[in-house]
């Protein structure tokens, strides 16, 4: 008798959380490398017009991103990280997910092609963009959903080596298709088609890994429940829109609203500047989603002491490690913004203001994942509610007078709102202590070392021209920062006992690999 589902053969099972993270940060390391590189490439194989031109008309794509979710993916991974990989209800579960999914992103993207139409021919005066703003569109819909649809599948099971590989797969494409088509097409169609050309292939790679945790041959009775569940699946979803909308509609607001007030060649220089420094936002996940656990655990065991510990330190490390780049970032920002080629120079300070929104949004983060913990995650929304509102009323306001450096005080203006609010909700709300004086003295450590690296960076800059002097400047900006912030911020006793137990776990790693027989 045939069996009804067919187990697929699965090296996902048994996957631990810290190989998934391990692979995740790899991930995020290596296509952040890759993405500079190909960032660079695209500027220098394009220029700055064509440049403009994509970002303007691959901004309808974001702007559908945002309104064609209500959050079901993550909400589906709630459900599918209880089940194991190849288990039938996890392919009735995606596949209704997905099917929601598709039909909402349909209905928005159709909204979207009328919006672009009367946008591209109106108040943006680039009839010529809504061909390829419409090409993109439609391949957001087949492809692009498509792909993170199935990323949800592979990270419920913590498959963190088959996340890299296809994301991996997709960076290196993209920079292989962007130099290719320099040469038929040197075009804003050259930038579209291989942005969609690398999620194509990259689609395709997916679903051959996907045997690896779906079995698709399934009981209808499988199905039917999976779409069962879809209700209630939605209905968490949407305790998370609000915010997430928010904060996305506040990062594509730059584009939209200096395509209006200011030239193609503005866009394409702020592109490239908001592209270098959203990169160090997606280190938000990282933090907390091992974060959550860690103080809802606390919280339910009355451990308000640390709770607060876990609280304070976490967002200690996190203005420390990102305030790093924004110092020496913006000692350099000149050096740069000047590697992308003729132009996008003019969009030195707003880098080095920009910088500055990753710091702010993560800090926001972390402050709102201790607001979950408490199961308040409406009071998020709210915060980031205030930081769109800023972030648009600064921008219109800013980027009519100042141009790319105004729509970056915005975005800046808007980020330091939000985190501001979340600062007030969680004293009230959670009543956090005071801070102490060993506080405020890192506090002051964290502006001196801000102010060291910077004014490092920039020195060795200016005294050294070229690629060679902007290596430098960041290597020798970075040593002053961690320098001048060890030594007058100091540590603790915690920060101390973490890094002797890492630098153990590392030393018996290394022993138990050497005594391991067979060991290459």
């Amino acid at each position: 008798m045939r069996r009804p589902f067919a187990q697929p053969r699965s090296t996902i099972t048994g996957s631990s959380y810290s190989a998934g993270i391990v692979f995740s940060l790899a991930s995020f390391a290596a296509i952040g490398i890759i993405t500079l590189l190909t960032s660079v490439l695209s500027a220098r194989l394009y220029g700055i017009s064509v440049i403009g031109q994509a970002a303007l008309a691959l901004a309808p794509v974001a702007i559908v991103t945002l309104l064609s979710t209500v959050r079901e993916q993550p909400a589906m991974v709630r459900e599918l990280a209880k089940l194991e990989p190849g288990h039938p209800r996890a392919t009735g579960l995606f596949l209704a997910v997905f099917a929601f999914s598709f039909a909402l992103t349909l209905v928005v993207t159709v909204l979207g092609l009328v919006g672009c139409y009367f946008t591209f021919r109106g108040p943006l005066h680039h009839p010529g963009l809504l061909a390829p703003a419409a090409v993109g569109l439609v391949g957001y819909l087949l492809i692009i959903n498509t792909c993170w649809n199935l990323d949800g599948v592979f990270g419920a099971f913590r498959a963190g080596r088959e996340l890299f590989a296809v994301r991996l797969h997709q960076a290196v494409v993209y920079g292989a298709l962007l130099t290719a088509l320099v040469t038929i097409m040197p075009t804003v169609w050259g930038l579209v088609l291989a942005f969609l050309g690398s999620w194509l292939t990259a689609l395709v790679h997916r679903l051959a890994l996907m045997r690896r945790v779906i079995c698709w041959r399934v009981p209808v009775a499988e199905l039917r429940a999976g779409f069962a569940s879809l209700r209630e699946i939605v209905t968490f979803g949407l305790k998370l829109t609000p915010g997430s909308l928010a904060v996305g509609l506040s990062e594509a607001s730059g584009t939209w609203i200096l395509a209006v007030t200011s030239s193609i060649d503005a866009v394409g220089s702020y592109s490239r500047a908001w592209s270098l420094a959203s990169r160090l936002t997606e280190l938000n996940w990282r933090i907390t989603e091992m974060l959550l656990p860690t103080l809802v655990q606390h919280r339910h065991a009355g451990d308000q002491a640390r709770f607060a510990r876990v609280l304070t330190d976490s967002l200690r490390y996190a203005a420390f490690g990102l305030l790093l780049p924004a110092s020496v970032g913006g000692g350099a920002a000149e050096a740069i913004m000047t590697i992308f080629g003729a132009g996008f120079g003019t969009a030195a300070g707003a880098l080095r203001i920009l910088l500055f929104v990753p710091l702010l949004q993560t800090l926001t983060a972390i402050q709102g994942t201790a607001l979950m913990a408490y199961d308040r995650p409406l009071l998020t929304a709210f915060a980031q509610g205030v930081r769109l509102v800023v972030t648009i009323a600064a921008g219109v306001t800013l980027a009519a007078g100042l141009g790319v450096t105004g729509m970056a005080l915005a975005m800046a203006a808007g980020a330091f709102a939000g985190f501001g609010i979340c600062l007030i909700v969680l004293r009230v709300r959670i009543a956090r202590p005071p801070l102490a004086k060993p506080h405020y003295r890192q506090l002051g450590g964290l502006i001196a070392a801000y102010v060291g690296g910077l004014l490092t960076s920039h020195a060795l800059e200016h005294a050294v021209p070229g690629s060679a002097g902007l290596l430098l400047a960041l290597a020798g900006g970075s040593f002053a920062y961690v320098a001048i912030g060890v030594g007058v911020a100091g540590t603790t006793h915690h920060d101390r006992a973490r890094l002797q137990n890492a630098l153990a776990r590392l030393t018996r790693r290394h022993i138990t690999l050497l005594k391991s027989p067979g060991t290459a």
